[in-house]
């Protein structure tokens, strides 16, 4: 699909990212390729006198029930399901419903697929209704807290996963634990605070020491400032539509389906298509809404904060400050509103106060810019190894602009890198997958055929469909000699597609990390067009529908598992529960006949490859760290429980500090690797000013990232053992 079909569940910030494969935009006729699956509309009867949300409910039923690959059971466990994902996505922190509340609830937890068929709401409207009641409490108990003094001497502890909380028993609970959270947010600012008030003294000047606060002073500022904070999350929550409520409970139906099947209100949609218009003014991170909490799902290359270079996967934003301005607290925000203070115009700042993924907490300014899609295109540069030259390509997305025939396509432009490193004399080229979230599904099949001769790629099923194997059926490759696959856990669909075609053909070798696991396609629809009823309730939105499956050419499937690489590279999130495998609603891996296919011979031992990369990973310092941080993370990650006591917070802040300091240092003095342009670009870079300041930092931070490094010296290896076996090249045959 096209590559901005996730925009409305992540609401990007700048461009968006493929996560499947096409994008339909009129379903005259839903018969889907390869599949005899026709979806009929629902028919609403005259009589019915149904609400918009009940006829979005039943249309989406229909849509799911007989367009999805592998609709799920109507029954007690699913239900189950959906009322346990919808009771977290409206209350994850446990902050408003009480235990009663839940008692009262629970009557529906198996009746919601009873509901589903009937087009009944009677749950999303109960809970809803109760929702609304307690958030006016909620509103009183947070002042109330906040109108305490607070002392940081106790032993009082908070915990912040949701999941590891009980529900509060009564309301006189539900108080404590309002006033505990606003303890917490306190102490948190309190001692910003005190570093700045130790900033300012340091300074010892008349003017600055006559700004000086007592600790009194500034636990009250801190209040202040949270009670500020609070009072615009609860400004801002209370401004949430019943649309949008619904479509978190409509969208609790479709997650338990699989995490892919999305609802977009008809706003995402008409935002959606916004996006697809081109360039856009932000600092150039995806943003995902993780059980309540803003995460950053990726950073743009080449954006604002790619730049910057301090911005990080995993990171939590927690305030938003506009210049110099008093930053806002956005606990509890949901994204939309979180993107609209984010975003702003050019050349103006931005901090964001982020707490990155070892606890550590910094205040990042940012100066907004405009974002270009040339960012996400391929590039190439060339590696100076061991008096070799490897060539380098960076495919950030698998792209292809399908409302433009000559629209910009990955695997044309992947053509051209190809053809300007072979034009090099390249030894080897390394194709960079890492955090590639996937594509065109036709693209990664031809770019597959540069580096196979003719033969399967993938294989695709659709629901009560044979599996069909997509071939590259142009006689010759493009470029044969030694090939390398760098992946990492944000590798995903068309990504994994690629890896392990040139796996399972012996083609060349993956290194990084076991990738996301997402072996499914889906495609957007609008409602609109499977209901027949009153028209009036129009528009209903859109959905991102799980239409098929894809495997292996050896028949297994990447779903859930991924692809496991060749070499193994210590990651960050190595013992994180990430990709597709931390959702227990992803479809199942499984396995189909395997294509007819002829595995290549490779030329060199890649066993040897193997041990000699696994001997240099072992000795290396920066992955050593980077094991070590992996640890710390999954620690950080499993123990969400912060001390009250203001010495206590402080050192497990410095034990985060020192150890996120360790990783400054080790990035400071990272061995450097040569790199180059490659000729042929650097008249085009010399043209445009900000070009060639983002190729400028692009090439610094490749000069700098062991994984780069790691992956020439497997293509330097390569070379050695060619040489010494006096061979050729795999395949002499060129492509055309």
């Amino acid at each position: 699909m096209n590559k901005k079909a996730l925009l409305p569940l992540l609401l990007l910030l700048a461009v968006g990212v493929f996560f499947s494969f096409r994008l339909i935009a009129d379903q005259k006729s839903i018969l889907r390729e390869n599949s005899d699956v026709y979806i009929e509309p629902f028919v609403a009867s005259e009589d019915a006198n149904l609400t918009k949300n009940q006829a979005i409910l039943q249309t989406i039923s229909r849509v799911i029930s007989e367009g999805h690959f592998s609709p799920k059971d109507l029954n007690d466990d699913f239900s189950k399901r959906v009322f346990k994902r919808f009771l977290e996505m409206t209350d994850y922190g446990k902050l408003f419903f009480t235990k009663s509340d839940i008692d009262d609830f629970m009557k529906y937890e198996t009746t919601i697929d009873d509901e589903i068929k009937s087009g009944s709401t009677e749950l999303y409207d109960t809970v809803s209704q109760r929702f609304k009641i307690r958030l006016k409490e909620a509103e009183a108990y947070y002042k109330e807290g906040l109108a305490e003094v607070f002392t940081f001497t106790g032993n009082e502890e908070i915990e912040l996963d949701g999941k590891k909380m009980d529900w509060c028993a009564d309301q006189n609970a539900l108080k404590s634990r309002w006033k505990i959270n606003m303890k917490y947010r306190t102490l948190s600012r309190y001692i910003e605070l005190k570093d700045e008030q130790k900033a300012i003294a340091e300074k010892k000047t008349k003017e600055k020491t006559d700004t000086i606060k007592t600790d009194v002073q500034l636990e009250k500022d801190a209040r202040l400032n949270v009670g500020k904070s609070m009072a615009t999350y609860f400004k801002r929550i209370n401004k949430i539509g019943d649309n949008d409520r619904f479509a978190s409970y409509m969208n609790s139906i479709c997650h338990v389906v699989d995490p892919h099947t999305d609802f977009f209100p008809p706003k995402d949609k008409q935002r959606f298509d916004e996006e697809m218009s081109g360039s856009f003014v932000g600092i150039g991170a995806r943003l995902l809404d993780k059980e309540g909490v803003c995460k950053i799902e990726s950073v743009l290359p080449g954006s604002p904060c790619a730049k910057d270079g301090r911005l990080k996967k995993e990171d939590i934003i927690m305030k938003v400050a506009q210049g110099s301005e008093d930053p806002v607290d956005i606990a509890g925000w949901d994204l939309e509103d979180i993107v609209s203070i984010i975003r702003g115009k050019i050349n103006t700042e931005v901090r964001l106060t982020v707490k990155h993924a070892d606890g550590s907490i910094e205040v990042i300014p940012i100066i907004r810019g405009k974002v270009e899609t040339e960012a996400t295109f391929a590039k190439s540069v060339i590696i100076k190894a061991d008096n070799q030259k490897i060539g380098y390509i960076l495919l950030p997305e698998f792209y292809a602009d399908f409302n433009d025939r000559n629209g910009r396509r990955c695997k044309i432009d992947m053509q051209k890198e190809v053809e300007k490193l072979m034009a090099e004399k390249v030894n080897g080229i390394i194709i960079d997958l890492r955090t590639n979230g996937g594509g065109s599904l036709d693209d990664v099949v031809e770019i597959g055929g540069m580096f196979i001769d003719k033969g399967p790629i993938v294989q695709v099923k659709s629901r009560n469909a044979m599996a069909e194997a997509l071939r590259d059926e142009v006689a010759g490759v493009l470029y044969d000699g030694p090939l390398a696959i760098l992946v990492s856990q944000g590798s995903a669909s068309a990504s994994e597609i690629l890896a392990a075609a040139i796996q399972d053909y012996h083609r060349g070798i993956v290194i990084g990390s076991t990738t996301f696991g997402k072996g499914t396609v889906q495609r957007i629809f609008p409602l609109e067009g499977f209901y027949q009823g009153d028209q009036s309730l129009l528009p209903f939105g859109s959905i991102k529908l799980t239409l098929q499956k894809f495997y292996r050419i050896n028949g297994g499937s990447t779903q859930l598992k991924g692809v496991t690489p060749d070499i193994t590279i210590p990651d960050l999130y190595d013992k994180m529960d990430v990709g597709e495998r931390k959702d227990s609603n992803s479809m199942p891996w499984d396995q189909i006949a395997k294509a007819d296919y002829k595995p290549l011979k490779p030329l060199v031992d890649f066993n040897a490859l193997i041990e000699l990369s696994r001997k240099r990973i072992h000795g290396n310092e920066a992955f050593k760290l980077i094991s070590q941080s992996s640890d710390r993370l999954k620690k950080q990650s499993d123990e969400n429980k912060y001390s009250l006591n203001q010495t206590k917070f402080q050192q497990q802040m410095k034990e985060a500090k020192d150890f996120s300091k360790k990783l400054e240092d080790l990035e400071k003095n990272k061995k450097t690797i040569a790199i180059q342009n490659v000729a042929v670009d650097l008249p085009l870079i010399a043209k445009d000013t900000l070009l060639t300041k983002s190729n400028e930092d692009w090439i610094k931070a490749l000069k700098k990232d062991p994984y780069v490094a790691e992956a020439s010296n497997v293509l330097v290896d390569w070379n050695k053992l060619l040489k010494e076996n006096s061979t050729g090249s795999i395949i002499n045959s060129p492509k055309n």
